[in-house]
């Protein structure tokens, strides 16, 4: 049996960001591998369709690698084509996030993070509220998946249970997107960082203030604000925010530059920029972009190897 895997058809000083595994003795190894495992079984997970009540959307369809795991719509329909509320939000080192959520400070967790496009109701998205143990048995009738559970999670002895359960489900997704790690930008690294970057960046921390809440390495002091006579929403990242237009928490802002000057000078105290300042300011902000992100192949849609793996086990 092959693994069902759905893509998406529809529908900001010096950054220190890096992932660091736990491990310093025998035992920690073990742990590491078993961890490595793991973020090979959640990326299976996180472009497998059956996570979804008709099998048509993943993870991935709403959060594609080439736009910053986002996907370049206002909001997304969900499978029974209820409208968005909120516009799909980056993955872009999310695993560092205190706060997942464009309105719920209270969701801290990528597990419980998972858990909302898939079970959640307000909106319908991937429609299994209610559904784990169907989630579980679609999952467990794959051989290949039965084998990467085991290697997943071998320390739980269960000699009358299958590892194949919800809870590891939403583990090994979380472990797959805490390796999402954005670090690599040009304006990280330095290359290709023009003139009129470097002008946007001293606007950017200074006059522009807007290092007040984009504050790097994460470029958001995830922190939760009223705007624009809103709920209070999150502050988001601004790392890949060329990919990820259109822009706010409803998506209804199209462009950069419409974002910068939408902050409402009522709540958002920023000075006035020129025409010119705000096309700096843009230009740092596309100094953002890690390309090496949205092409890193440990990321994309995993390669087909679960015919193999079967054949080793029957």
């Amino acid at each position: 049996m092959k693994i069902k895997v759905i893509v998406a058809a529809l529908c900001i000083g010096t950054s220190t960001l890096h992932l660091t595994l736990p491990g310093n003795s025998k035992t920690q190894s073990t742990e590491n591998s078993a961890l490595q495992e793991r973020i090979k079984l959640g990326r299976y997970l996180f472009y497998d369709g059956d996570l979804s009540k008709d099998g048509s959307m993943s993870c991935a369809t709403c959060h594609r690698q080439k736009h910053a795991f986002t996907d370049n719509n206002k909001t997304h329909p969900g499978v029974n084509s209820d409208e968005g509320i909120f516009n799909v939000p980056t993955l872009s080192n999310i695993g560092e996030f205190k706060h997942l959520t464009w309105e719920n400070p209270d969701v801290t967790t990528l597990e419980q993070h998972a858990i909302i496009p898939i079970t959640g109701t307000t909106p319908v998205e991937m429609g299994m509220k209610q559904q784990e143990k169907e989630i579980e048995r679609r999952i467990a009738a794959n051989p290949c998946y039965v084998k990467l559970f085991d290697k997943a999670f071998p320390d739980i002895k269960e000699n009358t249970q299958s590892k194949v359960t919800f809870n590891h489900i939403i583990q090994a997704i979380g472990s797959f997107e805490r390796t999402l790690v954005s670090n690599q930008s040009i304006w990280d690294t330095k290359k290709g960082f023009n003139k009129k970057m470097q002008q946007g960046e001293k606007l950017f921390f200074g006059k522009g203030q807007c290092a007040t809440c984009h504050a790097p390495p994460l470029f958001t002091d995830q922190k939760f604000y009223k705007l624009n006579n809103h709920i209070k929403i999150r502050t988001p990242t601004l790392r890949n925010i060329e990919l990820t237009a259109p822009y706010f928490h409803d998506g209804s802002i199209p462009t950069l530059q419409e974002a910068i000057v939408s902050h409402n000078q009522n709540e958002v105290l920023i000075p006035n920029l020129t025409k010119q300042e705000i096309d700096e300011i843009t230009e740092f902000l596309k100094s953002l972009t890690d390309h090496q992100f949205i092409t890193n192949p440990k990321f994309s849609l995993p390669p087909d190897i679960c015919q193999q793996e079967s054949k080793t086990i029957n």
